[in-house]
């Protein structure tokens, strides 16, 4: 994937090496913790997140989230396309 392509909807993201999500109890959430980072998350990123298993395509993952939160799905997948394209550029997440 190079400069601003967006992953293929069948590919499947994982949490990179080193990156897990984890309750912080100060900030009383679930955050991204990275070595030498932590990235908060909005509820949706969170639920993005939590299926970067490596078993579950982008398209799935659009399908699952469009029906939990009610929306449009073409326009969950673009958003879930950014996003993992973004957190690949930033190596917290890898395509499987």
């Amino acid at each position: 994937m190079s400069g601003c392509d967006l992953p293929d909807p069948s590919v499947r993201p994982l949490l990179a090496r080193g990156v897990r999500l984890r309750r912080d109890p100060v900030r009383d959430r679930v955050v991204l913790l990275a070595p030498e980072s932590v990235v908060e998350a909005n509820p949706s990123a969170l639920a993005v997140l939590e299926a970067c298993t490596g078993e579950v395509s982008i398209a799935t993952m659009a399908s699952d989230l469009a029906g939990r939160f009610s929306a449009d799905p073409a326009r969950v997948e673009a958003d879930i396309r950014a996003l993992i394209a973004d957190l690949v550029r930033r190596r917290l997440v890898v395509l499987a």
